[in-house]
């Protein structure tokens, strides 16, 4: 049940038709693991923390760089050469100290992704490569876990939303790569608003997926930023596909 502060906090949304009160308080009781505090984990963790969610389980190895303030707006000039995961748990608890925010420095592999899974009810990919955004698929789908995945590269970007026993997975579109890119290729080019606005929507899916409203499960949504077209692409299981138990 909400509290009276609850309710005045979050009337915006509560007054919504399709949120109400049961809904926030679905929302109110929601526990997210997102992976990364970039581009893309910025908007969305201060888009969940603002909506009133229950718990926020940040996972980032970075520290903050000067070079990433044009797009990671968690962060300030004051907050270079710190680590990122201690600045956005700063940020976040300062816009909402009802949240719990649990912070970590970690790499994360196969392994110590493990130990962050326990009451999750969402898996959300931010970060910036392929490696883990496969990881993360493969880990919501043994777990039964939902998940939201989005790439972003220049103007463009992509999200799916996974819905483990469900729906169609990440793995069923692309093809896992044997090996990741060379190193000696370079940073990929973005502009600032193409990972706000992939972010956002990424907060958006989670929330959407908890309330049982239309989402993104067996739809790969493709953002082109040039002309402004949204494509939504319907995705079929893949049979022969990790998320299909083979």
């Amino acid at each position: 049940m909400l509290t009276e502060d609850q309710r005045k906090r979050y009337s915006r949304q509560i007054i919504s038709p399709l949120i109400g009160e049961k809904g926030q308080e679905i929302i109110s009781s929601l526990r997210v693991l997102q992976i990364g505090a970039g581009g893309l984990g910025s908007p969305c963790s201060l888009y969940l923390i603002a909506s009133g969610i229950k718990e926020l389980t940040i996972i980032d190895d970075d520290i903050v760089s000067i070079s990433n303030l044009q797009r990671q707006i968690l962060y300030n000039e004051t907050h270079v050469g710190k680590v990122k995961v201690e600045m956005a748990k700063q940020v976040l608890s300062n816009l909402n100290s009802e949240v719990q925010i649990n912070a970590y420095k970690d790499f994360i592999d196969e392994n110590s992704i493990k130990k962050y899974l326990k009451n999750q009810d969402f898996i959300i990919d931010c970060s910036d490569n392929m490696k883990t955004k496969f990881l993360v698929n493969k880990v919501a789908v043994e777990n039964k876990i939902k998940a939201v995945i989005a790439g972003i590269k220049d103007f463009y970007g992509q999200i799916i939303t996974v819905n483990p026993q469900k729906s169609a997975c990440y793995q069923c579109i692309f093809p896992e790569p044997e090996s990741e890119p060379s190193k000696t290729e370079g940073p990929l080019p973005v502009i600032g608003v193409t990972p706000g606005i992939l972010g956002t929507l990424e907060a958006l899916e989670v929330i959407k997926t908890a309330l049982n409203l239309p989402n993104l499960e067996n739809n790969l949504l493709m953002v082109n930023l040039i002309d402004m077209s949204f494509s939504k692409i319907e995705v079929l299981k893949n049979e022969n596909c990790i998320c299909s138990g083979k």
